[in-house]
């Protein structure tokens, strides 16, 4: 393809970006708080790949918000110096966000955090602190240093946040303002504190450089802002002569699933509430909405539905998307599977990561592989993407590679869990490792459950055994008539228990969903993927029951308790070969962990 509309330039505010390919600002805590060497490092990747705009994730503006990136004093602007140096021979164009999480946000000194009303944030769960004048006073100054120090430190434009349901958002909102004075009470006076930070931010940074805003509705309903509202505000914001482009999101504090929607989403589900707002304006914008590939993001713009598209997962999960794509290499593209178990997942439980891609955040620890100067002779036992991953990455570095594979097809447990309803995206991953194999060279036995002689005949240095785990099959329920009860009991915590319940319950079954912990699916609670499917669940009447054990009796009792299976690596080392065990044959986990155990392997034997 040619993708002439993705890859024409555009300007903002009189400045170029090559082209209309966007890495919306998304939190990454890989410098916990600064702009350090690794997140140097994951920016650079992506500017090689050919990105044109990146938004860094939104910078925390005062102490009473400590997020993943802080502007609180003028050090910061070495920091940005030394990132745009960097970013400069790539010619991609670096926006900074700017923000405040207000009665989300955890303050420097443990005390109560900003907002407009004393309401408590949904995950803080403590109440607010209401602003004083002082305080707004104080914020507003806050933001238009921040700018400035960011301006100073190159970067291109600035980016205010008004989403999401965080602290502009709470004045805005009828339901979380509840005050009296200026900034509380009618509709001109809810937006008066967002209009006053972009105001100050304008006047700090000077009319030369691009402003724009990143709004969309909270998608809450009961007051909360629409998008009907975030058209209102951006007129008055254009109308004011502050901005210069508007950045559509969706989703909020209060249903962060909406915000980065998991594979259960379709591409394009944020594009209805989007709409009213790109028509409010004549302005350039950006939409969002998981997108994947630039002949999505070429579609969008030759049809005039926005100016540009965020690609920001589908970067995450490959760096080089652009490049690969003009090239007309776009099998090649390493696809996003929007698992969220790696992006947000990974940011919830400390810093951003990736399923698919375990060198994201960690470039400097996993640079570009080079052709080994001692070729080895590799064995793979196990197809799944634990295997597959370890059998890839062998073979771009130069090393002979044999893979078994027990069952007639790659992709191992994978194969089973998209079948699961809104699950199929999984098997994305495994394609593309198949591809990859292919295209590398690696050679692969399928229908081979592999034995030691069969390994050893092989003469290989290293053996990767990835044979995975047992404990979450699907069941043959082709002769169970409807209304059979079934009863999923959850022992490993992961999202298995929900999709299979979710599988027996769309073909008739009765299902209740057991567990004996306070909550199902607990470990998948971070990944914001839980939430969709109980609602889908309840939607098909499956019961949920937690704090259960034993589990009720049923025609059909299924247990999610995954084992790991290795039956090789014992013999294997007493047959005196080298053995590492990765992925669920070590410690059942997910494709994230098993592909995380690949890219750990040692190939310098």
């Amino acid at each position: 393809m040619s993708y002439e509309h993705v890859l024409a330039p555009v300007e903002i505010n009189g400045l170029e970006i090559k082209n209309r390919v966007v890495r919306t600002a998304h939190g990454t805590n890989i410098g916990q708080g600064r702009i350090t060497d690794e997140l140097i490092a994951y920016h650079e990747a992506r500017a090689a790949g050919g990105c044109g705009l990146t938004i860094l994730e939104a910078a925390s503006v005062h102490p009473t918000d400590m997020g993943t990136l802080w502007l609180h004093d003028a050090s910061v602007v070495d920091d940005y110096r030394r990132l745009m140096s960097r970013l400069a021979p790539y010619g991609m164009t670096v926006f900074q966000q700017l923000g405040h999480l207000g009665y989300e946000g955890v303050t420097a000194d443990g005390d109560p955090p900003w907002s407009a009303s004393e309401f408590p944030g949904p995950s803080i769960r403590r109440p607010a602190k209401p602003m004083t004048a002082d305080d707004i006073a104080e914020l507003i100054d806050a933001f238009a240093y921040a700018a400035r120090w960011s301006v100073e430190g190159g970067v291109h434009g600035v980016e205010v946040h008004i989403a999401h349901g965080y602290l502009l958002q709470q004045f805005m909102s009828s339901a979380t303002n509840q005050r009296i004075d200026e900034y509380g009470g009618s509709w001109e006076n809810r937006i008066r504190m967002a209009r006053e930070v972009v105001g100050a931010v304008r006047t700090a940074i000077g009319a030369e450089i691009p402003l724009g805003v990143r709004i969309g509705s909270e998608a809450v309903g009961d007051g909360g802002v629409t998008e009907h509202d975030c058209a209102g505000l951006v007129r008055v914001l254009a109308d004011d002569g502050l901005i210069d482009y508007v950045n559509l999101t969706y989703g909020s504090c209060l249903r962060p699933h909406k915000i980065m929607g998991g594979m259960h989403e379709p591409p394009g589900y944020e594009l209805e509430a989007a709409a009213p707002v790109v028509a409010a304006v004549d302005l350039p914008a950006i939409v969002t909405g998981r997108f994947r590939t630039l002949a999505e993001a070429d579609q969008l713009i030759a049809e005039g539905v926005a100016d540009m598209v965020g690609l920001t997962r589908a970067h995450i999960a490959d760096p080089d998307l652009v490049a690969k794509s003009v090239e007309g290499r776009e099998a090649e593209v390493r696809p996003c599977i929007a698992g969220n178990d790696g992006c947000v997942g990974g940011l919830n439980r400390g810093r951003l990561s990736c399923a698919v891609n375990p060198a994201v955040g960690r470039e400097l620890e996993f640079p570009r592989l080079e052709p080994s100067t001692k070729p080895l002779q590799i064995v793979v036992v196990g197809g799944g993407p634990g295997g597959m991953e370890a059998a890839r990455r062998a073979a771009e570095q130069g090393h002979s590679v044999v893979l078994f594979e027990a069952r007639d097809c790659l992709g191992g447990a994978v194969r089973q869990a998209q079948e699961l309803p809104t699950r199929a995206l999984l098997g994305d991953i495994c394609d593309w490792q198949e591809r990859e194999l292919s295209r590398l060279g690696v050679d692969v036995r399928l229908n081979q459950a592999a034995d030691v002689d069969a390994i050893t005949a092989a003469r290989p240095h290293l053996v990767v055994v990835a044979t995975g785990a047992t404990g979450a099959e699907l069941p043959d329920i082709s002769t169970m008539p409807k209304g059979t009860t079934a009863v999923v009991d959850d022992r490993f915590g992961g999202y298995e228990a929900l999709g299979l319940a979710e599988w027996l319950a769309t073909r008739g079954l009765a299902v209740t969903v057991t567990t004996p912990g306070r909550r199902v699916a607990a470990n998948a609670l971070l990944d914001l993927v839980v939430q969709p499917a109980l609602e889908r669940l309840q939607a098909l009447n499956v019961n949920i029951q937690t704090k259960v054990d034993p589990p009720p009796e049923a025609h059909l009792t299924l247990t999610v308790a995954k084992r790991p299976h290795d039956p090789l690596s014992t013999d294997l080392i007493a047959a005196g070969l080298t053995v590492q065990v990765i992925g669920d044959a070590r410690d059942p986990g997910t494709i994230l962990t098993a592909m995380t155990d690949a890219h750990g392997i040692d190939l310098s034997a």
